[in-house]
């Protein structure tokens, strides 16, 4: 789609189409939505209906759809870049051939009058091909878009530039001095193509929440089938399978733990910066990340039946839903084009019947000038691209927005409640108080301990596994940034099983740490 009015006249001529109950069109994520009555009609014949009008409809999986867009984005900006490249050179040479400040500089063959009409019809007609080919297909179908304003304003001020090179008797005789405006065409073409590749690279952008959420999703799984591992891709993996998981790799599937024990971070779904210990019997979810250990799991939900999957809907379907402004914006654009063509057409009459000499040349201009300017896609792009930006944004953010009515009213909101973890937090656990098991706060020099401090052992820095473990952390951190040490000590043992604390010998006295919450310290054997 090229603006905002294009999208209006897809969704219109859906609608008309036997068989479709509701159709939505967003010019922003370029996206149609639409309910239809498969008895009446299907998938092949409303893409024909789309292709009719002259653009390009893509039918493809929901789980390839990201990438396959993404694709076409990449290569539609590559293009746009190009052509505004060559329309870019191609108007500098004529500004600088033409332009009377500049002209005194320019080689004498880049003044020719032939090479000029050569430069400009390759920009007119090769770069411009697309607002040709976009006017004559909405033509066909009795409408109107951006396309046919930019191609009538650019043709009028080509088509006189050709009439003075080929025959400049005839617009002496109009009283215009022969001048051509190759400049002006091309110029008019190079900044549209420019605004363009920038608004492809702003709604490609558009994406990449949604490409992010999916790209937490692991390509393939490791399945155990017949006693052996086997790295298969995820399409393949069934409900009922059986998968490894090893530290450090993301859940595939939602499922449950049949055997090991591990920590799994959750953040992706609960906002729980530490991650969670897990054993037989534990649920685990898609796209979330083993931390520790290595388990075996059992397939419950695959593909789009996934917690993932539904989290990525979504947000897909709050990016498709309009919000009750986007129908204002809408009308408007539809009776938008079909009143500037009647306000250029008004000014031309204006100008050349009541214009200073030379009339015919002003009215050509101030007419282009009203064709060209008159772009509603500020206006129709404006709200969908807010839109599909801000719930990708949340999204990100563990937010979930369910349609952009929600959005239009929230203004309204006057109390909220938060009952997510790291929603107000930063989401990270760190040290704020150290206590001793009597309820003694301890000082930082205290804690490092020393020759003449009855504290010889660091507090819990010599507990190195308990550091390694995800409650600890923090704590390692935080001895880290106090400048403590850390040992090492094989009668350290896993926190979660509560296993004995060998004690230091000191030559004092022995004495030990038992670094964690109030009821550790007990369990130390």
């Amino acid at each position: 789609m090229h603006c905002a009015s294009c999208a209006v006249n897809i969704q219109r001529l859906l609608q008309r189409n036997p068989g479709v109950s509701t159709a939505s069109v967003n010019y922003a994520t370029e996206k149609a939505s639409i309910v239809y009555d498969s008895a009446q009609t299907d998938p092949q014949q409303i893409s024909a209906v789309i292709e009719k009008l002259g653009y390009k409809a893509l039918i493809t999986n929901p789980d390839e759809l990201v990438d396959v867009r993404q694709q076409a984005k990449d290569r539609e900006i590559v293009v746009l870049k190009n052509k505004f490249l060559l329309s870019a050179l191609v108007s500098a040479l004529l500004l600088w051939a033409t332009l009377p400040l500049l002209m005194q500089t320019a080689p004498l063959p880049l003044k020719n009058s032939y090479l000029h009409f050569f430069l400009a019809s390759l920009v007119q007609f090769w770069v411009g091909r697309d607002f040709y080919r976009s006017t004559w297909a909405s033509l066909k179908n009795r409408t109107a878009n951006m396309d046919t304003l930019i191609t009538i304003g650019t043709t009028v001020a080509y088509l006189y530039s050709v009439l003075v090179i080929f025959l400049p008797q005839v617009i002496s005789r109009l009283g215009v001095t022969p001048e051509p405006y190759f400049d002006t065409s091309v110029t008019i073409i190079a900044l549209i193509i420019l605004g363009k590749f920038l608004e492809a690279r702003a709604r490609g952008q558009t994406s990449q929440a949604i490409k992010k959420l999916i790209g937490l999703q692991p390509k393939t799984a490791r399945v155990v089938r017949a006693g052996k591992e086997v790295d298969i891709p995820i399409s393949e993996v069934v409900v009922g399978d059986q998968l490894r998981l090893r530290p450090g790799e993301k859940v595939p599937v939602d499922g449950v733990v049949l055997s090991g024990e591990t920590s799994v971070d959750e953040s992706l779904v609960t906002g729980e910066s530490i991650p969670v210990y897990k054993h037989a019997d534990d649920t685990v979810i898609t796209g979330t990340l083993n931390t520790t250990g290595t388990i075996l799991i059992r397939a419950q939900k695959i593909g789009r039946d996934t917690m993932l999957a539904q989290i990525i809907r979504l947000v897909e379907q709050a990016q498709a839903s309009r919000a009750p402004i986007q129908k204002l914006v809408d009308v408007i654009s539809s009776y938008f084009v079909p009143v500037v063509l009647m306000l250029s057409v008004t000014t031309f009459a204006v100008w050349y019947a009541f214009g200073p000499a030379p009339a015919l040349l002003f009215a050509l201009l101030n007419t282009v000038a009203v064709l060209i300017i008159a772009c509603p896609c500020a206006l129709g792009l404006a709200t969908p691209t807010a839109l599909v930006v801000g719930t990708g944004l949340a999204a990100q953010h563990g937010i979930l927005v369910r349609d952009a009515q929600s959005l239009e009213i929230a203004h309204r909101v006057n109390h909220v409640i938060f009952d997510k973890t790291g929603t107000l937090t930063e989401g990270k656990p760190v040290v704020t108080d150290i206590i001793s098991v009597n309820d003694k706060r301890l000082t930082t020099n205290q804690l490092r301990g020393g020759k003449n401090s009855r504290y010889q052992i660091p507090f819990g820095c010599s507990a190195n596994v308990f550091f390694n473990s995800p409650p600890g952390q923090p704590a390692g951190k935080a001895g880290k940034d106090g400048g403590f040490s850390r040992y090492s000590h094989p009668g350290f043992g896993d926190y979660r099983h509560r296993r004995y604390f060998t004690p230091f010998r000191q030559t004092r006295y022995q004495s030990f740490a038992s670094p964690g919450n109030r009821d550790l310290p007990g369990h130390r054997g």
